[in-house]
């Protein structure tokens, strides 16, 4: 896969995605998700994933490789090699919990920053569908239930809000939105 996206990245001239692959393969080594698949994987998926649904965008592949390296590893937006755009949607998309704030409040801050960036939205739809895609047989009954909750009132309102203020890309978002409510019904029976 990373060979693929390699050559993808090179054969489309994308400078930013080139640097990004570069540093979440950096970055990532070593981690695993939670299946114990190596944790670049899910970056590399959300791209692919990606390019399947006619995705033709430096910055938000860039953004797809990089979306989590803030949260998992020792690095800044500022550190990342890659445009203003990116980093901004990189931050967007970076859960952190201050102090004195509860789960539920840390939450609704992060979706209302995810929507400063039209990257970070995208980007989060993405990532929520191969979550959501990955997490049977990973996840207990309780963790899949708060994911299936957590999914409709956040994620859900984000799709509909991507849909209407990023018209261009409805039919690529109703293609997630799809997948993902398939699955989630799929669990909840």
């Amino acid at each position: 896969m990373e060979k693929y996206l390699q050559e993808y990245i090179e054969k489309n001239g994308f400078a930013q995605s080139r640097e990004a692959l570069k540093m979440a393969v950096k970055l990532h080594e070593g981690q695993k998700r939670a299946e114990g698949l190596p944790y670049i994987i899910h970056p590399m998926m959300l791209v692919m994933h990606g390019i399947a649904l006619g995705l033709h965008s430096d910055d938000l592949t860039a953004v797809m490789l990089l979306h989590d390296v803030c949260e998992d590893c020792p690095v800044t937006p500022e550190e990342l090699p890659v445009n203003d755009t990116i980093k901004e949607a990189v931050r967007c998309i970076t859960k952190d919990r201050r102090d004195g704030e509860t789960k539920a409040q840390a939450m609704g801050r992060y979706m209302e920053n995810i929507r400063k960036s039209k990257e970070a939205c995208i980007v989060k739809i993405f990532d929520r569908c191969h979550n959501v895609s990955s997490m049977a047989g990973t996840f207990s009954e309780d963790r899949m239930r708060a994911y299936i909750r957590e999914t409709k009132e956040y994620i859900y309102p984000l799709i509909q809000y991507t849909k209407e203020k990023y018209p261009e890309y409805e039919t690529m978002i109703f293609a997630l939105e799809y997948q993902i409510t398939s699955i989630i019904r799929g669990l909840e029976r």
